[in-house]
């Protein structure tokens, strides 16, 4: 068994997300395995028998399936596939053979896997499916436009959840119990993978002044008015997808304004973000303004960390002009500074930023790696005490002052010695597993078609 091959196997399970719902559609594509008979009454063919493991079929459909997967979510990741397809599908023959000697393994020990529990393990995955499409015939919806429908998802959910749990059986009674870890082993591990233990990055603590990039005063006063529409229309009890419909820009305006659902992290501005998750259900945020535009949004249900949110949006349109004059005024605040000015006072005075201005421009202490790229290569050199020049984000143009920084440092081994010991296991309970698998191929018959 080969490296790349085992923990596939290990791993191997359901992914609740829009990538395996595509990639399960590959089961019943049309395309596989399945060909219009040319005539009426003529002789189809349905599948072919690829190779025989104990008493059970691989069948060309299962590798086509498997093929299909395989470059759908790398597609989905964004990764390019370096091997051929008919290399890819000869990995995928040789990790079914595996899959099925191990479950026919499992089988012979009289191992029992309660479909009971499968079955609640796959309900779970169904309802996690409807929460995030609303409903049951949403879901159902999503998955015939793939080729399917909801009881061919429960199906094969329940099949591969099956054979999940029979390979964590036999792992867990004869795979595990053979490996021991040792101290000297896991010192070895790490003096030998010493430079990809990872480090901590620096820690900084900063204050900042924003300066952002803002529309000349016509556009200002256009935008104004828009909003001032919007607000008015609202303030009657207009329905907010109404409005939406009506009057946003943004563009979801012919769906009622509605975005869908988002979780923390999902959105481009930390600004909107905080509006949003500070909104209780059917409530609307004032008008929240970012680098993008002015937005208007509206919490319509709540799920758990997520919630799905509408919103009426208009975009500003910035010019070569404005930007200048944004870093006018930045340079201008910058030169205060150097020229001794307290940077708190200055902060007040100037800063744009609603969460630090009103404390001096006191941001709070951040890992270097918790920035971004653009910031963390304006920050990369400054010392503690020491100023950035002005420079452009999405947001605008920002000056930091650098309080205090710590160096990071290499994780020494007692900080990482538990993660090293499982990888020491893993790589063990690899080799073993690989030897298991090559066993099993002289006690089960495997005849693999040419």
């Amino acid at each position: 068994m080969s490296r790349s091959v085992i923990p596939s196997i290990l791993a191997r399970g359901i992914v609740v997300s829009i990538a395996t719902i595509v990639s399960i559609a590959a089961l019943s594509a049309p395309g596989f395995a399945q060909p219009a008979p040319e005539a009426q009454g003529a002789p189809v063919l349905v599948d072919r028998i690829l190779g025989i493991v104990d008493e059970e079929a691989i069948l060309q459909s299962e590798i086509d399936r498997e093929v299909a997967l395989y470059f759908l979510e790398a597609r989905n990741a964004g990764q390019e596939v370096d091997k051929s397809e008919a290399e890819v599908r000869a990995e995928v023959l040789d990790r079914l053979v595996e899959s099925k000697l191990i479950i026919a393994a499992a089988r012979q020990e009289e191992i029992e896997i309660s479909d009971e529990a499968i079955g609640r393990e796959v309900q779970a995955n169904i309802d996690q499916l409807i929460r995030y499409y609303g409903s049951e015939a949403a879901l159902d919806r999503a998955l015939r436009d793939e080729g399917m429908n909801l009881t061919d998802y429960r199906k094969r959910a329940r099949g591969q959840l099956r054979d999940q749990h029979y390979m964590r059986a036999v792992i867990h009674r004869f795979i595990r119990p053979k490996v021991e870890v040792r101290e000297e082993e896991v010192d070895l591990w790490y003096q030998a993978h010493l430079d990809e233990i990872p480090a901590t990055p620096d820690s900084l603590t900063l204050s900042d002044i924003l300066v952002p990039v803002e529309p000349d005063v016509e556009v200002q006063r256009e935008v104004q008015r828009k909003l001032g529409a919007v607000l008015q229309r609202l303030g009657e009890g207009v329905a907010f997808a109404d409005v939406a419909r009506d009057l946003s820009e943004g563009p979801a305006a012919s769906k009622g304004g509605r975005l869908g659902k988002v979780s923390k992290g999902d959105l481009f501005s930390r600004v909107l973000e905080d509006a949003v998750f500070t909104l209780g259900v059917g409530e609307s945020s004032q008008p929240v303004v970012t680098e993008r535009g002015i937005h208007i949004v509206r919490v319509d249900a709540a799920d758990g960390d997520g919630r799905v949110v509408s919103q009426i949006f208009f975009p500003l349109q910035l010019g070569e002009a404005d930007v200048e004059r944004a870093h006018a005024a930045a340079q201008a605040i910058h030169a205060r500074l150097i020229g001794g000015e307290a940077f708190a006072k200055v902060a007040v005075e100037t800063s744009a930023d609603p969460a630090s201005a009103p404390q001096g421009g006191r941001l709070g202490t951040f890992a270097m790696t918790d920035l971004s790229e653009t910031i963390q290569a304006q920050l990369a050199d400054v010392a503690a005490g020491g100023l950035t020049p002005p420079f452009l984000t999405p947001a605008g143009f920002y000056i930091f002052l650098v309080r205090d920084r710590v160096a990071g440092h290499r994780f020494t081994l007692d900080e990482v010695r538990d993660r090293v010991r499982q990888a020491v296991e893993s790589e063990k309970m690899e080799i073993e597993l690989a030897s298991y698998v090559t066993a099993l191929r002289s006690r089960f018959v495997v005849d693999i078609k040419d």
